[in-house]
């Protein structure tokens, strides 16, 4: 285990947090929070320098706000795992939007931490390999949606530009073009 970018006492709350919002169901509990925590740690690091100040602020506020929000005299990562779940709970559906704001973003870390696992992504049946393939070849997913969203006539709206594609339009590169209308459209950088 490396040292860490996320500053010591920052590791232990989204170490504790980690344990709260893990996917979890019977016959499939893997051992994995040490595995999140580093991917989470890895990934702020290259938060942006703001970020990497507010972060942090963040998850000093999730530790104590149980001293401001529920009168304990314990911080969060010192409460039994039940305590922590109606706390976040709390945290999730909370009237302030800063609370709510915090938590989601900090849970979404959690969760893509979570689902970029190896034995996470074979248990769910997803091929990462076969979404970047075709990622690149324009159908960012199953053909199945990609005629659905087709048939809602979202394949008319303007051309989104991928950086791997110089000049290609994604979303209508495989649709003809409406009728009476003939031209190409290019999308320039």
């Amino acid at each position: 285990m490396n040292k860490g970018y996320l500053p010591r006492k920052a590791r232990k709350i989204v170490r504790a947090l980690i344990e709260v919002v893990k996917p979890r169901k019977p016959g499939f509990d893997l051992p994995v929070e040490d595995e999140m925590l580093e991917f989470l740690d890895n990934f702020y690091s290259y938060f942006p320098w703001h970020m990497k100040l507010l972060f942090p602020v963040g998850l000093y506020l999730l530790e104590y706000g149980t001293f401001i929000f529920k009168a304990h005299l314990r911080p969060f990562t010192s409460l039994p795992l039940s305590e922590k779940e109606v706390y976040v709970t709390e945290w999730i559906e909370s009237s302030m939007a800063l609370r709510r704001d915090l938590i989601k973003g900090v849970k979404g870390l959690c969760l893509t931490a979570f689902y970029s696992i190896p034995q996470v992504m074979e248990h769910i049946e997803y091929d990462l390999t076969g979404h970047i393939e075709r990622v690149n070849k324009g159908e960012p997913c199953d053909s199945e949606a990609c005629k659905f969203f087709r048939d809602l006539g979202y394949d008319r709206n303007s051309p989104i530009p991928y950086p791997a594609y110089d000049r290609v339009d994604l979303i209508t590169h495989d649709t003809p073009p409406p009728e009476g209308n003939t031209e190409t459209k290019e999308v320039s950088e």
